[in-house]
């Protein structure tokens, strides 16, 4: 009998022992063989966010796969520490990563209520999950956060271990640790949160979605109300801090969202930072990308801008537009067509530096990604001009020489009918000094220019002061009949604002690693591609575009600022545009359908784009000074007959102060006023 008893206890004692012996270590041997090895383990690094400054280092977006900042220990407020560990962890420094007690705690616990409502999981053991584990809930993944935990233990000091855990939890909207989140709901640092806003931070850990601010604000600031109290009750805290920190008021951020305005440039800083140094170091390095953005000009671009296009859909009825698209967005939750509605985009470049301060490639980058002021090429119309005027006056033409607004007529070679460009209006002046033709943008006067330095000589000009698309050496390249983008007439207008100096646009100036290694620095160039001289009688004659041309409309809009600029208007009314420029910067805009269509009658760069730039700006004045553009050496200023051409004389009956070039200024005085 006593025989049988043994046999029944032995049984039982040698298959535990053996499963002590042998199979907890077998089960510890395959369950470690996928987890990382310890020196995975101190050599891990999380993924960090990389941040887009502005000029002035104010956030523009993020890259992330985890959006997150790394703040160490010191930086972070010690009641920050004593809540999570008086509430989540008590006996985080005195456990091996694993707390007994309070598992045996929490099995008692769900038994007596049949469910599982409480869980055991030490600050170590959640650290392990979040850096290595899936939140699946079963037995495999809790005994390999079991063992992680163990190791983690082994590896790190209690002090790193809380370090990695608070720089690694979640926090819900994209924010990893508590830097992150510290800026993401407070807009401050973590080691400048008050004792009531670190007790906020650290209620949402337990469950970021039920704990949501911006879902149930008020159970959040009841869970922060109980960790202020066990602060209180552990000695943490004295009263007077608890009484205080209850009273105090939290101020959340607005939940913020992606914006749109930004997308574009946003998504030229991905495509540069991808192709120089790849996709890993963008979304996981914790880049700083630092551009040349300025978010008060990028801010007023696209109120400007904005405000316009619906204007223009208002005003003449358009059957589909942006708002139509706005609400459909929303409805369908992003799966929209392609938008058919009014496009516009505008890019405004800093003269010396080539510096991008404000971009906008389209009216809401959710919509539509393509980036109408860098990859559409359209028909620039009239704003070609600038090319045929630079090219006549740096080879010997005089502002005021005169040339006939009359009919033309051009033989081609191989081509049966003969090229008979047209005015705009249809009608035609007569003799006009070559500022006139310029300023009111006559046709014929350009073709007529254009056939005696040949569309060679002007395609050249054109490459050279910034063109870099094909261009097509014909008779109606004068009138801008090839395809250029918007960045690139934006661009060659600057050189001429830059006194002849060709510059390279500059989005993205430096882009330092987490360290503080820098790892691209760009710095402004420029070439000298035109004379000081040439590129200044050019832009005195621009001049007049804005102040007795087809810009007269900037001035109805407020601007009376020193500029010069050309409108620029294709066949049909399909594209409108308007590229100017003050001395310190060059802004071009365009406007027109994504698909070739008129706009509407009449939706000339005058009217539709030049009230745009006008107004734009009239609100950045007080960014740059309102200097006059600077005259170089070797110019001359004299008064001249309007009429004639020559020099004026008393009875002159419409004069004009006009430059020369010193050597090629008239020397007559108008033989039809004479004295």
């Amino acid at each position: 009998m006593k025989r049988k008893k043994f046999k029944i206890f032995l049984i039982p004692f040698l298959s535990s022992l053996i499963f002590f012996f042998f199979g907890i270590p077998l089960i510890y041997y395959l369950l470690s063989f996928d987890l990382p090895s310890l020196e995975e383990i101190q050599t891990y690094v999380p993924p960090l966010s990389s941040r887009v400054l502005d000029c002035k280092g104010r956030l523009i977006g993020e890259f992330f796969e985890q959006k997150r900042k790394i703040a160490s220990l010191k930086e972070i407020p010690q009641y920050l520490i004593d809540a999570l560990i008086t509430v989540e962890d008590k006996r985080f420094y005195s456990h091996p990563g694993i707390d007994v007690i309070r598992i045996i705690g929490a099995i008692f616990y769900n038994l007596k209520s049949l469910s599982i409502k409480q869980g055991a999981s030490t600050i170590t053991q959640q650290l392990a999950r979040n850096m290595f584990l899936t939140y699946k809930k079963d037995i495999i993944r809790k005994i390999k956060e079991l063992i992680l935990a163990i190791k983690l233990e082994r590896t790190y000091t209690k002090e790193e271990i809380l370090e990695r855990y608070l720089n690694q939890v979640y926090f819900g909207y994209g924010l990893y640790g508590v830097e992150m989140a510290s800026q993401g709901f407070f807009g401050k640092s973590v080691k400048d949160l008050s004792l009531s806003e670190a007790c906020f931070l650290v209620s949402i850990i337990k469950s970021p979605n039920y704990y949501s601010p911006y879902k149930n604000f008020d159970l959040v600031l009841k869970r922060r109300d109980f960790f202020l109290k066990r602060l209180y009750k552990n000695k943490k805290i004295s009263k007077e801090e608890y009484e205080k920190a209850l009273k105090e008021k939290i101020n959340l951020l607005p939940l913020q969202r992606n914006r749109q305005e930004v997308g574009y440039i946003m998504e030229m800083v991905r495509q540069y930072v991808e192709d120089l140094l790849g996709t890993d170091y963008l979304y996981k390095k914790g880049l700083t990308i630092y551009t040349t953005i300025d978010l008060d000009i990028q801010r007023e671009a696209s109120i400007v801008l904005e405000k316009r296009l619906r204007e223009i859909e208002e005003n003449y009825q358009f059957k589909e537009k942006k708002k139509d698209y706005d609400e459909l967005f929303k409805e369908k939750k992003g799966e929209i067509p392609p938008p058919n509605y009014l496009q516009g985009a505008l890019i405004c470049i800093e003269n010396k530096t080539g510096f991008i301060k404000a971009l906008i490639g389209g009216r809401n980058f959710f919509h539509s990604q393509l980036n109408r002021a860098v990859q559409t090429k359209r028909q620039p119309g009239s704003a070609f001009k600038v090319f045929v005027y630079t090219a006549a006056i740096d080879n010997g033409y005089k502002p005021s020489d005169i040339i006939e607004d009359s009919p033309i007529s051009i033989e081609i070679t191989g081509v049966q009918e003969p090229y008979e460009p047209k005015n705009y209006d249809y009608r035609y002046i007569g003799k006009i000094t070559l500022r006139e033709a310029l300023a009111l943008s006559r046709n014929v006067c350009a073709v007529k220019l254009i056939e005696k330095l040949t569309p060679e000589k002007v395609a050249e000009y054109a490459y050279l002061m910034g063109i870099n698309s094909k261009l097509r050496p014909y008779y109606s390249l004068a009138l801008g009949s090839s395809e250029v983008s918007l960045l690139e007439m934006t661009r060659s207008f600057a050189t001429l604002a830059n006194l002849g100096r060709k510059i390279v646009p500059i989005l993205v100036t430096k882009i330092v690693d987490s360290d503080g290694i820098v790892l691209k620095e760009n710095y402004p160039s420029a070439e000298q591609v035109l004379s000081p001289q040439t590129a200044f009688l050019v832009t005195a004659m621009l001049k007049s575009v804005l102040d007795e041309g087809t810009g007269y409309l900037i001035r109805r809009y407020g601007y009376y600022g020193i500029g010069a600029g050309k409108t620029g208007t294709t066949d049909n009314f399909t594209d409108a545009w308007f590229i100017g420029y003050t001395p310190y910067l060059t802004c071009g805009i365009w406007v027109g359908f994504d698909k070739k269509k008129k706009i509407f009658e009449g939706a000339t760069g005058g009217f539709v784009c030049a009230p745009i730039w006008g107004e734009f700006m009239k609100n950045i004045t007080n960014f740059y000074p309102n200097d006059e553009f600077p005259m170089p050496d070797s110019i001359v200023k004299l008064t001249i007959c309007k009429e004639t051409g020559y020099l004026a004389t008393p009875n002159c009956p419409d004069i004009r102060e006009e430059y020369f070039l010193k050597g090629n200024e008239p020397t007559e005085y108008c033989p039809k006023h004479s004295f």
